[in-house]
Parts: C-alpha cells; sequence; structure tokens
C-alpha cells in the first residue's frame, strides 16, 4: 500500500495540476468570449444597484408621441414636414442651441413645398444636426441634398447591439473607404451633438493608445476613449426634461426649458419601434395598470425599452459629462484570474472539511462581486469578473473532488475486502456505515434484472471446464460492470445467470429506466463479445426480464454469513419473465409494472397478457426493442402493425391477424412473436378458445 506521506505529495501535485488545468481553461474560455453575455449581465446588475444618478440640464428631449400623433393629424406614417419646420423654428426662437433630429430625412415629401418649408426653417436656425445611417441592407442613408446644405453637421444613429439585444456602447466614429484609398470618417450622432454644442471643429488627433482627441489647437478639445463609448447610464428616460412634439410645434411651452440647451427631437411611438433595451430598463417591469390593460405591447415597449433617442441622449450626456465608463484589460483580467485560482488552492486542504470550504466558497463569490461594485462605483471602471467567479466554483468543484478521490485512497481496505462481492453502493454505505450489519430487513420498491444464456448448457458440454470456465469469466467481466454503471447492485451470479436489482441499497426515483438501460447495454456488451476470439462465444445468446415491484431487502442470513439480497413475488415473476424469451424468441422482456416508470425512453411493443406458473394473475408483458429516440423507422412500423395484429387476434378475427402478423414478418422476417401468433391461429382454427377467452396464454412450466 501507498504510504500516507506519499500520499499525501501525491495529493499536493494533483491539486497543483489541477489548478492549472482549470486556470488554462478558464483564461481560453475568456480569451474566446465564452464569458462575455455573463460579465455583460454582472455590468448591468452594477448599473441596477447603483441607482437612477443626477444629470445636467442640458439636454431636453422633444417626443413624438401617441397624443401628438393624434392631436397633429399625423397619418400615412408619416410626420408632417412642415410641422416639423415649425417646431424648430419655435425651438430656435425660444433659444435653443442645438436641434438634433433623430429621423433620416432620405426621402422627398409627397409635397414638395414641404420639404423647402424644413428646408427654410433649417436654414434661419442654423443649428439643425441630422441623421443618417452608415450601414444598412441598401447601403449608406443620408439627408436629402436640400436638407445637406442647410444643417450644421450630422451623424450616424445606427447602433451595435450586444449579443443579448442589449444597448450598452455606441462607436463614435464610421469609417468608409474612398477610392483613392484613404478613409472618410463620420461621427456619431451624439458626437456630432456635442462638437456642434462646444463648437469645435471635426479635427481628429489618435497619437494616443487609450483615447483620442476631437478639436483644432487652437478650439476647445474633447477627449474621448478609444474606440468607443461605452453609455453611462443613469437612470431611464424620464430622467431627461421632457416636452411633448404637439406642444413644440403649437408653441406651448416655457422659452426657459429649452434656451441653451441641445434639444433631441425624436418619436416614442410603439409603432415605429424605435426602443432598446439598455442596462438601466432590462430589470424594470411595466406599471400593472398598464400592463393589465396592453399586455404584451406593454413588455415589449413600455415596459422593459427606452426609445431610441434618449439612448443617444445618455451617449450625449456622457461624453458632456466626462464620467466615461473604462473597462479592465483583458491582460489585467487574466492576471487576476491566475491569482484567483492559486487563492483556490484553499479547497484542497483537507483539514477546512467541506462546511469551512463552504463558507469560504461562498465568502470568495461575495467579496469578488462587492469589491468589483465599489471599484465601479468609485472609479466606473468595469471589470470582468465572471472568469473570477468561474474558477472559484471550478477550483470548489476540483478541491472537493481531489479530496473525496484520495479519501477513498484512504479506506482502499474496505474496498479491498467488499469490492468483489457488493456493488460500489453498498461499498461506499458501508464506509459511510450507513448500512447496518443486522439480520432485520425492510420493503421497498426496486426494479429487478434476470438475465441468462441462452444455449450455454449445450456449449458447455462441447467446450470442456477449461474453456467454459474461460468463457464464463469473460462473459461476467463485461457484464457486472454495466450492471455497476447504471447503479445497480449485483445480487447473485447463478451458473451463467445474473440477478441484479436497481434503487437499494442507495434509492433512486427512476430505477425502472435505469434496469433497461442496463439490459440494453448488456445486449449490446454481448454483441461485442461475439466479435473476440473466445472459444464458443459467437454461438450465445442472451435472455433477460425486467420487473418492478415491492421487495424485503436486506442484510439476510445468520450471524456467520449474511448476504444483501432481495426476496418477493416481484423477484420470482422477474425470473419467469427472463425464461419467456425462449417461447417468443426476443432478448428482452418486461412486466407491465417496470413499464409505467419508462416514459417515453424506450420503444417497446406489447407481447402479451400471460399467467405464468406460481402467479394466479395474469400480466402484460412487453418486449424492450431499444431507445425511442433514432428508432428505425421500419422497425417502428413493424412494431406498430403487430399492435394491430394482437388486437385483431384478441378479437378473434383470424384473417385479419393472420394478414398482419405476416406483414409484420415481411417488414422483419425474424420477428418471433409474429411467428408464436401465426402458429396460436392455426390451433384455433381447429380448436376455437372459450368463449371466457381474453386473450391470456397460461405457462404451466418455469
Amino acid at each position: 500500500m501507498v504510504s500516507a506521506k506519499r500520499l499525501q505529495r501525491i495529493q499536493i501535485f494533483y491539486s497543483l495540476l489541477l489548478t492549472g488545468i482549470v486556470a488554462a481553461g478558464v483564461i481560453l474560455s475568456y480569451s474566446y468570449g465564452l464569458f462575455r453575455i455573463s460579465d455583460n449581465y454582472i455590468y448591468d446588475l452594477h448599473i441596477k444597484w447603483r441607482g437612477t444618478q443626477k444629470i445636467s440640464d442640458k439636454i431636453v428631449l422633444v417626443l413624438m408621441d401617441e397624443k401628438s400623433g393624434a392631436e397633429l393629424n399625423r397619418h400615412k406614417g408619416t410626420w408632417s414636414r412642415r410641422q416639423i419646420g415649425t417646431a424648430i423654428r419655435n425651438l430656435s426662437n425660444a433659444g435653443a442651441e442645438v436641434i438634433g433630429l433623430d429621423m433620416v430625412l432620405s426621402s422627398p415629401d409627397l409635397d414638395p413645398e414641404a420639404d423647402l418649408f424644413l428646408a427654410k426653417a433649417m436654414k434661419d436656425s442654423n443649428n439643425v444636426v441630422l441623421s443618417r445611417v452608415s450601414a444598412s441592407h441598401a447601403g449608406e442613408i443620408l439627408p436629402l441634398p436640400i436638407f445637406e446644405e442647410e444643417m450644421i453637421g450630422d451623424g450616424f444613429i445606427d447602433v451595435p447591439l450586444d449579443e443579448d439585444e442589449i444597448l450598452r456602447k455606441i462607436r463614435f466614429l464610421n469609417a468608409k473607404p474612398l477610392p483613392d484609398g484613404n478613409l472618410q470618417l463620420s461621427p456619431a450622432f451624439s458626437l456630432e451633438l456635442a462638437r456642434s454644442f462646444y463648437n469645435i471643429d471635426f479635427s481628429l488627433d489618435f497619437s494616443e493608445k487609450d483615447y483620442f482627441q476631437i478639436g483644432s489647437q487652437n478650439d476647445r478639445k474633447l477627449k474621448l476613449p478609444y474606440p468607443e463609448l461605452i453609455i453611462n447610464y443613469k437612470g431611464n428616460y424620464t430622467l431627461f426634461s421632457l416636452i411633448p412634439y404637439a406642444d413644440v410645434v403649437m408653441n406651448r411651452f416655457s422659452d426657459d426649458k429649452v434656451r441653451g440647451k441641445i434639444i433631441l427631437l425624436g418619436s416614442s411611438l410603439a409603432a415605429q419601434k424605435d426602443f432598446f433595451s439598455t442596462p438601466f430598463t432590462r430589470f424594470q417591469s411595466p406599471p400593472k395598470s398598464y400592463k393589465e390593460k396592453f399586455g404584451s405591447v406593454v413588455d415589449e415597449v413600455l415596459g422593459v425599452k427606452d426609445p431610441g433617442v434618449s439612448c443617444h441622449a445618455f451617449a450625449l450626456e456622457t461624453i458632456l459629462s466626462g464620467q466615461f465608463i473604462k473597462k479592465m484589460s483583458e491582460n489585467k483580467v487574466l492576471l487576476f484570474t491566475v491569482l484567483t485560482g492559486l487563492a483556490g488552492l484553499v479547497f484542497y486542504i483537507p483539514a477546512i472539511g467541506f462546511a469551512g470550504e463552504a463558507v469560504l466558497f461562498c465568502a470568495g463569490i461575495a467579496s469578488v462581486i462587492f469589491f468589483s461594485h465599489l471599484i465601479f462605483l468609485q472609479r466606473l471602471l468595469w471589470i470582468d469578473i465572471s472568469p473570477f467567479i468561474g474558477i472559484i466554483i471550478l477550483q470548489f468543484v476540483a478541491g472537493i473532488m481531489v479530496q473525496k478521490h484520495f479519501d477513498k485512497k484512504k479506506t482502499a481496505f474496505v474496498t479491498g475486502l467488499f469490492g468483489h462481492y457488493v456493488s460500489p453502493g453498498v461499498v461506499d454505505n458501508l464506509i459511510k456505515g450507513d448500512i447496518e450489519a443486522t439480520l432485520k430487513g425492510h420493503a421497498q420498491e426496486v426494479s429487478i434484472l434476470f438475465s441468462d444464456l441462452r444455449g450455454f448448457t449445450t456449449l458447455s458440454e462441447e467446450l470442456g471446464a477449461e474453456d467454459t470456465s474461460r468463457l464464463l469469466n469473460i462473459y461476467f467481466d463485461a457484464m457486472i460492470p454495466v450492471v455497476f454503471k447504471h447503479g445497480g447492485t449485483l445480487d447473485k451470479l447463478m451458473g451463467d445467470a445474473i440477478m441484479a436489482f436497481f434503487g437499494a441499497p442507495v434509492y433512486f426515483p427512476n430505477h425502472s429506466i435505469k434496469a433497461a438501460e442496463a439490459s440494453l447495454d448488456m445486449l449490446i456488451a454481448l454483441k461485442n463479445l461475439k466479435l473476440s476470439d473466445v472459444r464458443g462465444m459467437d454461438k450465445l445468446n442472451l435472455g433477460i426480464g425486467l420487473n418492478t415491484g415491492t421487495v424485503t431487502i436486506g442484510n439476510l442470513g445468520s450471524n456467520e454469513f449474511m448476504d444483501y439480497t432481495i426476496i418477493g413475488d416481484a423477484v420470482n415473476l422477474a425470473s419467469r419473465l427472463e425464461g419467456l424469451n425462449k417461447i417468443y424468441g426476443t432478448n428482452i422482456i418486461a412486466g407491465e409494472f417496470i413499464v409505467k416508470g419508462f416514459g417515453n425512453k424506450f420503444l417497446v411493443r406489447e407481447l402479451d397478457i400471460v399467467r405464468v406458473k406460481g402467479k394466479e394473475n395474469s400480466v402484460t408483458i412487453f418486449e424492450v426493442a431499444g431507445y425511442a429516440e433514432n428508432a428505425d423507422t421500419r422497425i417502428v412500423e413493424s412494431m406498430n402493425i403487430f399492435h394491430e395484429g394482437l388486437l385483431a387476434y384478441r378479437s378473434r378475427k383470424w384473417e385479419r391477424a393472420e394478414e398482419l402478423f405476416k406483414k409484420t414478418l415481411e417488414l422483419k422476417p425474424s420477428d418471433g412473436p409474429s411467428g408464436l401468433y401465426l402458429q396460436r391461429i392455426e390451433k384455433f382454427r381447429l380448436s376455437p378458445p372459450p368463449d371466457d377467452w381474453n386473450g391470456a396464454a397460461i405457462f404451466e412450466s418455469k
């Protein structure tokens, strides 16, 4: 046996090795973006936990809402260009500094005079910033030339959404290749509004790595993060000063509300679907009164999304305030991931115990979240903490697994004594002390499996003792692990037969499914054995009986010799069902009680109603032919036809039944049950069954 000191050194080695593997896996996952969605979600939680923040009063939203549309007689899905021109004049006359139109005026109005009126209003005001689309299916979408001539600038309004359809960032600039090989840079809508508000030149300086500057040497400059802006959402759109569009057109607003400010004019109509989920709004629910009245429409529009114009407003507010959210570099995240992984070695220390490690685990996760949020609040630094959380979880799991592995090493003497005689589940419970060495049994529902080799008796006479022993040893070496694999307990070996049960000593509710899975795997294992060079193996076939029922279970025997086993009628029936495979030409026959627990997992067909020897009541039996998923269509078709034949047979429609069973044999020539029923039909034609016959078959022999 390995000494305690050597075992300890091996445990330390495996702890370090697993830590390296875990760290490498997390680092690769982060590098390939597998944590992106979870990190985005945690970032949104930071925004939610921070709550609503104060903003400047430099921005006013003029919303083209439902009420305005009704009052201004909006029709044909468009807003009147004359009314837009009137709104611009009224805002400018009131002292608005810059007016941004969050709409693309790319097509002419049906009334050319309306376009001329709007263009004249823009020219007279000399403070209008228009919108464009930098990329669409139709390419770049620009304002009409008549409006481009009168605007003071324009910016693109298309924004990139993250994988979870949340708007968190915008691009500052869009690059368009020119025929001469140079790039034409155009600004985002919010950037152009800020530039126009500060009246600085569109001159760009990219000399620094992490930021760029806009503005000429002699003007005021804006220092902006590179390459994109993380929008600093401080609430939802209601945080801004709001004016209904109709009030602006009808000049029903106070001049003080817009004087010296940037006005963003855009739609909040549900029909125009210009709404976005933001880190702040994704956690909001619609007001109950609206939800009850409008249902899912509120969920889609009012409840969890902000108008697109307000998202541009928050981007503009971020630029004007200079409160930029920065993101920790990937290299630093990877460094802290490695350090967190090394700290996770504490989970490999046996002396701490599971309870202590669970406390450390919870404290580690809580600390990562708490300090990352604190740093976000104080320094506006976004840290991707999913790798930290992921490596803590993996280290905790790996540490527990390593400890359990070496705990098993320490109890190897128990396994050495009992492992060859009882299942691993019994050994584990012996080690835990859950099974008392007592003669007292208890009643429990289990699933029972009986298997027997077909043709073994005759074959053993041909092989002789030595080859027979070799064949059986190889056979059992293949079959017993299958039973253990599916949680079964090996009860006994009887010559070439195997008896096992599922659901004890450790109970699990799907024991019937596990028994069936073990049966199918045993057939596969035998098929593989037939390909070996073991003499006689290719001549063997396997019959299996399955049943579920309540049995007496426990360590039964005497004080000198005890056997963990089961007894009861359910056990006897499973044994009888195994023997019926010889008659029906099948491999697996299951009783009606176990089939009830299968659900739709397996491909089964009803075979017969039988009354076996020693039983007064009849039982319906089924063949387990495989898994229902991806079943062979010909097999499924043959089973359906067989079922129709069975119904005709029980209704004494011999000709119809014979026709269907023969059709089944055409699809599956080796189908034993169909051949058996054809023989019965011939017998009943000569000697019909009694009037009270219910289709059941009676078997007087085992």
